[in-house]
């Protein structure tokens, strides 16, 4: 079958001057779409296509698609020396997103199509019979191009994510020819912000867990305050359904920080299908550092990044690498993960809440929490995997102790659909409880409690109803660093607003405290 068609404008016309044309286009680093000129010379001599401004292998192989896209499109490809320079040229760039802007600027320079490439950028990966592929980084490019005063023209199959970038124009093409005929005035470019937003489907309700009331007055905080939390406990007693259940308490996201997932998950080549929703990662506990904090050639985003502004789920947390584990504490502290090699420096935005799942030994207790067949060396080499500095700056650390008898013989009889309804209604009202703390502290503070810090927060330590005395006696008692001290006040306060007091109290202390109680020192137990 013959995909050739008519050229739309013609062959090229001889008008005395040197062909040549200037493209913009952009480069993505990290999440930084990097300024990228693509010139254009057709000259005298040999035929052949040279692309130079380091190019790596990807970039290369463009000329052969774009010649076999220009070729079934029906436009002429040139037959005198042509020269491809992608400035500037101390960059090396890599991907396939410059084919497109490669393929408007050899129409350009050949006058096959009109110079309308100033007020326009362009982004995308060209077939061989001329669509136009998906590429990574679209939301970023956007965002870049429209503050350059440009207009971003992509993959129409960068669709979903674009539309998440609202108030900007946005063109979309799905092949050479279609761009080519609407830039030309034939019709009118497709707008990303015109097109309908996609059906996202309902989220199914979040798995009741029956029992566990600590946990989840536990995880109630952590959500309505925005902590970290661990929870211990052996298998079978609810804590992975505990954590994949708490992302469905955080309230939805906000335009601006929709839009920031939106770029971490286009950097990423990943979709989502509702960007409003709280992102919720669960690496395997084989990640690698790299999986876990970014890196790359070129670098790309990792799992504490794709879960900015949502969760990022560690079951069985001491058989992670202690070395990848110990690479978190940065990004715990600071909300951002910075990966340097030889020949770039990037930043992600990672400010997540952590959930860590973990057994007490590495026998889980699975038969009884009192009969283990672990020595107390055992137990705490396996806890010992977990280093003290990251132990410190998660927040809540909360047993899950194994279900009672009674309750266990409840499941799965005919009571135990009333057990289910109970705790689904339970669940319902969590949220709500969420949703309310979280809104007093954006009255308040602009900001969540677990980032409480500076005079904000020493305005609450000075305002709170607790006797120096007390005060004291648990800070001895725990043995509290300063950063744990803070963070008991920011927990306490988190407390405080699930309880609608403007004041924090003595009962409010008292429960933070309990999420601190765990004795590391001797194993828990």
């Amino acid at each position: 079958m013959n995909n050739a068609m008519p050229p739309v404008h013609g062959p090229a016309v001889d008008t005395g001057e040197p062909p040549g044309a200037r493209v913009h286009s952009r480069w993505l680093l990290g999440l930084t779409a990097l300024p990228v000129t693509v010139e254009c010379h057709v000259g005298r001599g040999l035929p052949g296509t040279t692309i130079v401004g380091l190019p790596q292998s990807s970039v290369r192989e463009a000329r052969d698609r774009v010649k076999s896209a220009l070729l079934n499109t029906g436009f002429d490809y040139p037959d005198g020396n042509i020269v491809i320079n992608l400035a500037p040229g101390d960059l090396a760039k890599s991907g396939t997103s410059l084919d497109l802007p490669i393929a408007i600027s050899l129409l350009t320079a050949t006058r096959q199509i009109p110079d309308f490439t100033r007020r326009y950028e362009f982004v995308g990966e060209l077939g061989l019979f001329g669509e136009i592929r998906r590429i990574n980084g679209a939301v970023a490019f956007a965002l870049a191009a429209s503050r350059a005063g440009r207009q971003l023209v992509a993959p129409a199959a960068n669709l979903p994510e674009l539309q998440v970038a609202r108030g900007i124009a946005i063109g979309i093409a799905e092949n050479l020819r279609q761009l080519t005929q609407a830039l030309s005035g034939s019709h009118p470019l497709a707008d990303a912000s015109a097109a309908a937003p996609a059906q996202t489907p309902a989220s199914p309700p979040a798995a009741a867990v029956v029992g566990q009331q600590t946990a989840k007055r536990a995880l109630t905080v952590a959500a309505a305050g925005g902590h970290h939390a661990l929870m211990v406990g052996p298998p079978g007693t609810g804590k992975t359904m505990l954590a994949r259940g708490f992302a469905a308490l955080l309230p939805p996201l906000s335009e601006q920080q929709s839009l920031e997932v939106a770029s971490i998950y286009s950097a990423a080549g990943l979709q989502r299908q509702d960007y409003a929703a709280a992102p919720f990662r669960d690496p395997h506990h084989s990640a690698s550092a790299p999986a876990l904090v970014g890196g790359g050639n070129p670098p790309a985003p990792g799992e504490v990044a794709l879960a900015h502004q949502g969760v990022l789920f560690l079951d069985e947390l001491p058989h992670f690498k202690p070395s990848a584990l110990n690479l978190l504490r940065e990004p715990i502290e600071t909300g951002t993960a910075v990966i340097t090699r030889a020949n770039y420096k990037v930043t992600f935005p990672c400010r997540f809440q952590l959930i860590a799942a973990m057994n007490p030994c590495p026998a889980g207790r699975s038969c009884r929490e009192d009969a283990c067949r672990c020595s107390p060396a055992q137990v705490l080499r396996y806890q010992s995997r977990i280093s003290g500095p990251l132990l410190d700056r998660i927040d809540i650390q909360v047993r899950v102790p194994a279900l009672s008898e009674q309750l266990l013989t409840r499941l799965g009889r005919e009571n135990a659909s009333q057990d289910a309804d109970q705790a689904g209604r339970e669940y319902a009202q969590q949220q709500q409880r969420v949703a309310g703390a979280r809104q007093a502290q954006m009255l308040r503070q602009q900001q969540v409690n677990a980032e409480l810090s500076g005079p904000a927060l020493d305005r609450q330590i000075r305002a709170a109803q607790v006797d120096e005395q007390y005060l004291a006696a648990a800070v001895q008692r725990f043995q509290l660093s300063a950063r744990s001290f803070h963070k008991l006040w920011r927990i306490a306060r988190t407390i405080a607003d699930l309880d609608n007091e403007d004041v924090i109290q003595r009962p409010h202390l008292t429960e933070a405290l309990t999420y601190r109680s765990l004795n590391w020192e001797e194993g828990v137990t």
